[in-house]
């Protein structure tokens, strides 16, 4: 039995390993690359970051088909739509000169926008950035964000070495004269079907002396806070509870347990991590009912710019791990565009 720590998973000990595929990270430089289930890998090359958060970031994400191409976007902040021109060591080639910068989201703090480059330009971006040393994004010809590209290339290699392309013409960096077949294919993301809801009406509002007797190592303090436990229906005479163990600045850890229609007969409820390791203390949990998926926020830090947030469904007999995504550097991007690191259908 374990605790999830933001600390761990900030560090970067977070390899994952899931239905027979592997998820993994590494940090290089100004750069962070996320690889999921499936060998989708995203390396994200981070901009300056201030008072206010990140001044934007470029993100290269590649599916795990041998024969899938490359994605570029550029985050930058701002309001409003813009017309960006990018530039690689001073250089701007024509492929990357009005670019549209639009609104990534309503109601955003710090507001984002977002550049979504075309085949052509990602591919004009790709054969500079690797041996560059800035990436400059210009908006009415003053420095939108400015992105170091040190460690884009050992990024890149990393991602080809986590999807089985160095060697072969489809690498990014380590290429070689291997044909796009020898990529081995793919894994299939697992299938997931969640138990149909059932009514919450009637649930208990504090657990049981039976539930009480099963906490351990708690601050002694934390009933003082009034965090009320998250409680919820799973299926007829089976309750999920989630109660409030410890606390730090910005994350409060639960306890989780499983027990009958009335909080009795505790028992500790064993959540499966990507890593294989399960875990039944988590940090700040929601539970939703409608679509029997429990949810967890790992704040690296209270700003909440990394950690992961996971997503496990009740499948009638079990929580499985239906998705996972993680920033493993703390620069300022919000969770909204974090990696992708475990996915289901």
């Amino acid at each position: 039995m374990k605790s999830r720590t933001a600390a761990i998973l900030v560090a970067g000990a977070m390899s994952a390993v899931a239905a027979g595929a592997s998820a993994d990270t590494g940090s290089f430089g100004n750069w962070a690359v996320v690889c999921d289930n499936v060998r989708t890998c995203t390396a994200v090359g981070f901009g300056e970051l201030g008072e206010m958060g990140s001044s934007g970031f470029l993100e290269i994400r590649r599916s795990g088909e041998a024969d899938a191409a490359p994605t570029a976007r550029l985050l930058t902040a701002g309001e409003g739509a813009a017309t960006l021109t990018l530039q690689v060591d001073g250089a701007s080639p024509p492929a990357l000169s009005a670019l549209p910068a639009t609104p990534a989201a309503e109601d955003e703090e710090p507001a984002m926008r977002v550049t979504e480059l075309t085949a052509e330009q990602t591919a004009a971006l790709m054969g500079r950035i690797a041996d560059g040393r800035s990436l400059t994004a210009l908006e009415q010809g003053q420095p939108a964000v400015s992105v170091s590209l040190s460690g884009s290339s050992a990024a890149l290699r990393f991602m080809d070495d986590r999807q089985k392309r160095a060697g072969t013409r489809t690498a990014l960096v380590a290429r070689g004269d291997k044909p796009a077949s020898a990529v081995p294919a793919a894994p299939a993301a697992p299938m997931l079907t969640p138990a149909p809801r059932i009514a919450q009406g009637g649930l208990p509002n504090a657990p049981s002396a039976a539930l009480r007797a099963k906490l351990s190592g708690c601050d002694e303090d934390i009933a003082e806070i009034g965090l009320e436990p998250v409680v919820a229906r799973l299926a007829k005479g089976k309750l999920f509870w989630g109660v409030a163990c410890s606390r730090g600045a910005y994350n409060v850890i639960y306890s989780l347990f499983v027990t009958d229609e009335a909080g009795g007969n505790p028992q500790v409820l064993q959540l499966p991590y990507p890593d294989g390791e399960p875990a039944s203390e988590v940090m700040n949990i929601g539970f939703d009912p409608d679509t029997q998926t429990l949810s967890n926020f790992d704040k690296g830090r209270g700003l909440g710019d990394c950690g992961a947030l996971n997503e496990w469904v009740w499948t009638g007999s079990r929580f499985a791990m239906k998705a996972q995504t993680i920033m493993p550097e703390c620069q300022g991007v919000l969770p909204e565009f974090w990696p992708v690191s475990y996915r289901s259908r």
